[in-house]
């Protein structure tokens, strides 16, 4: 299924939300975990290292027997760790005094806050680490006794300080320089990705926008042909869709309308040139002005009249502005007026014409003339397609919220290929029919424009050789 244009969007949204989050989320983990790494190397390598120096001591301590003349060794193991960074050792004996330390301290100070002959520890990668705005000279970042044996008894312990700054400075393990490009890069990347997607999502959806609207000047400047691809969105593919409808509508509208001006255009020529001809016949002495030649000219100009009535009524239904004066109405008198009307018409063509309404059929709130006028429309049409000796039955039925009318014929039919077509205005399923015969071929679009007006429907059901049954319905009951 295409998506919507709402889930497309919630899923961008959600898109940077996880990613954001996600990517900042795993950015921070590496850099403790490398920092972390970093940390637990360097303090092993740093121990390492003092474990080797308070083993030289303590060698001293059993050759000597005290640590009188150790400033000198003290101060190559202190240039040895001095090596690895900025680390602060204290050499005491096994009373906590001080022997030697680097920087110099007063004798007698307690060197370390941990007593000596503490055992050794496991050094923590941020164990002691101070914030980095504390103003002291010594950050100490962690402080760590190692034991100095001699004889297999402790003489004494060797204090190793760490400076903070070793850590946090320009060129120590966690360098702030460093973390904040680190960052900065980090944020530019994620901003590069979420930009893609914000690209790649807003093309899903104004590419096929900006094709609807070049489609759209395109059918506005007489281009008919154009049409539009449905796009992979819901939304904009319904558009499109609906798009497409409406320029074929326009084309068949388009068509309709031609077709129009040249059916009402042959119309109006045909009887237009017979009043013309007589009126030049007279005026040229041809024929005579009499009572014959007067009758022939209001014939036609009856005719005239007629289709410009059935025009301009057409005109109105598609306006919407068809007149109605709407009154309770019988089915079953509307019935029998249509039939007084049309039953000498069907005696001199030998057709018999039926009424049929049953009892208790409720009343309608209809046009009473307008009504008659589509049934006067169908009976006639009927009458004219049904041969001597057939039969054209009206009745009237109820149904749920509605009464049925039906006018059916036993005539010789309707193809198939014409039937969706009979209420087209200037139709005639019969070609060879002339005015004289079959009407300007707007009767059955009159009646469906009436009772359309009257909020119903019309339709027809025909057979070649089964005759033809037109039926309407009207609101009521």
């Amino acid at each position: 299924m295409r998506p919507r244009i709402f889930s497309l969007m919630l899923t961008a949204f959600a898109l940077v939300i996880v990613l954001g989050i996600g990517g900042m989320s795993s950015f921070f983990w590496l850099a403790v975990a490398n920092f972390e790494h970093r940390s637990a190397a360097w303090a092993s390598e740093e121990l390492a290292q003092a474990r080797a120096g308070a083993s030289r001591l303590g060698d001293f301590y059993r050759e000597r027997g005290s640590w009188r003349g150790v400033d000198e060794l003290f101060a190559a193991v202190e240039a040895e760790l001095a090596g690895q960074g900025e680390v602060a050792i204290t050499l005491v004996d096994a009373r906590g005094r001080v022997i030697a330390s680097g920087p110099p301290r007063r004798p007698g100070a307690p060197a370390a806050p941990q007593p000596p002959g503490a055992p050794e520890v496991a050094l923590p990668a941020m164990g002691g680490m101070r914030d980095g705005n504390d103003r002291q000279s010594t950050m100490l970042a962690f402080q760590q006794a190692i034991p100095v044996e001699a004889g297999g008894r402790q003489v004494g312990a060797l204090l190793v300080s760490v400076d903070g700054r070793q850590l946090a400075g320009e060129n120590g393990l966690f360098n702030r320089g460093r973390f904040a490009q680190g960052v900065a890069s980090a944020g530019l990347a994620l901003a590069a990705v979420l930009l893609g997607l914000a690209a790649f999502f807003s093309g899903r959806i104004s590419t096929p926008l900006r094709q609807l609207t070049g489609a759209a000047r395109a059918l506005a400047a007489g281009d008919m042909a154009v049409r539009v691809r449905p796009a992979r969105v819901r939304e904009v593919g319904e558009l499109a869709g609906a798009f497409n409808s409406m320029a074929e509508s326009l084309v068949r509208a388009d068509e309709q309308r031609r077709q129009l001006t040249a059916d009402v255009a042959h119309e109006l020529r045909t009887p237009l040139a017979i009043i013309k001809g007589r009126l030049e016949g007279i005026q040229d002495g041809i024929y005579r002005a009499d009572d014959e030649q007067i009758g022939g000219l209001l014939d036609e100009v009856a005719l005239l009249e007629r289709l410009i009535d059935d025009l301009r009524l057409l005109a109105l239904a598609d306006a919407g502005q068809l007149p109605l004066y709407p009154e309770a109405v019988d089915p079953a008198h509307l019935l029998a007026d249509a039939r007084r009307s049309f039953v000498h018409q069907a005696e001199e063509r030998g057709v018999a014409l039926h009424a049929e309404a049953p009892a208790g059929l409720p009343e309608l709130s209809a046009d009473p003339q307008r009504i008659a006028q589509v049934l006067g429309n169908l009976v006639g049409n009927a009458l004219r397609h049904t041969p001597s000796g057939g039969s054209v039955v009206m009745r009237a039925s109820c149904r749920p919220g509605a009464v049925v009318f039906e006018v059916s014929d036993s005539g010789s039919g309707i193809a198939p290929a014409d039937l969706p077509h009979i209420f087209d205005r200037f139709y005639r399923a019969d070609r060879s029919r002339t005015r004289s015969s079959g009407g300007a071929g707007l009767g059955l679009a009159i009646a469906r424009r009436i009772v359309e007006a009257h909020g119903g429907q019309i339709w027809a059901e025909s057979a070649p050789g089964s005759g033809t049954t037109f039926r309407f319905s009207l609101p009521g009951g």
